[in-house]
């Protein structure tokens, strides 16, 4: 009986590896086909395990190394930073504006005016004119395709106030900007990534 049961074991083991070997070879194919195609990167499958606190590390995924990856990078969502409930902004070195007058935030409409800082006063181009960072943030998919420009501004602000966050706020200003003028992201091992996956990764970075 022993020895059956340790053949079934040694099945799973091997079939568990082939899975595994699969994995990355499907994963090498489309930085591959990304390279030639930069525009191609907009659906990456991720690590079960950890987070992956920098663009490079989310893209290939570290799958050799998931015993020594961070559980998580300590960021927090648009949603979390939009309402600056417990003025939180004041940690970060922007300003969210100043608030309106009467009515609470009750989480459905922006209760600031627009007199924070300038999107475009930190990060490159001029899509969202001179709207503040806060008010980025309240665009709707419509206005903002895939909402990047509300994710760019938590990464930012993550990175502003978290220490270990994982990026510098220098980091998430070049994405933008590389975003803004090619269209796409280069990682710093030349994996390229779309602005849909930008969302993706950024997300991958909150709490």
């Amino acid at each position: 009986m022993d020895k059956i049961e340790a053949k079934i074991d040694k099945l799973k083991s091997n079939t568990q590896d082939q899975t595994n070997h699969m994995v990355s070879d499907s994963r090498r194919q489309i930085l591959k086909g990304a390279a030639a195609a930069p525009l191609l990167m907009t659906v990456i499958s991720r690590p079960v395990m950890g987070a992956q606190c920098s663009p490079s590390a989310w893209v290939s995924g570290n799958l050799s190394n998931q015993g020594n990856e961070k559980p998580t990078c300590g960021g927090y969502s648009p949603g979390y930073w939009k309402t600056n409930q417990n003025d939180q902004w004041a940690a970060t070195g922007y300003n969210p504006g100043t608030k309106k007058s009467g009515g609470m935030n009750n989480g459905t409409a922006c209760n600031y005016n627009v007199d924070g800082t300038p999107f475009h006063s930190v990060f490159a181009g001029s899509k969202f004119g001179s709207t503040s960072m806060m008010h980025v943030m309240w665009l709707t998919s419509n206005e903002d395709q895939y909402q990047l420009g509300s994710h760019i501004v938590a990464a930012l602000l993550n990175a502003a106030s978290i220490p270990d966050y994982g990026m510098s706020v220098a980091d998430v200003q070049d994405i933008y900007q590389q975003l803004d003028s090619a269209g796409y992201y280069q990682t710093s091992t030349g994996e390229t990534m779309t602005a849909e996956a930008v969302v993706m990764f950024i997300q991958n970075t909150f709490n």
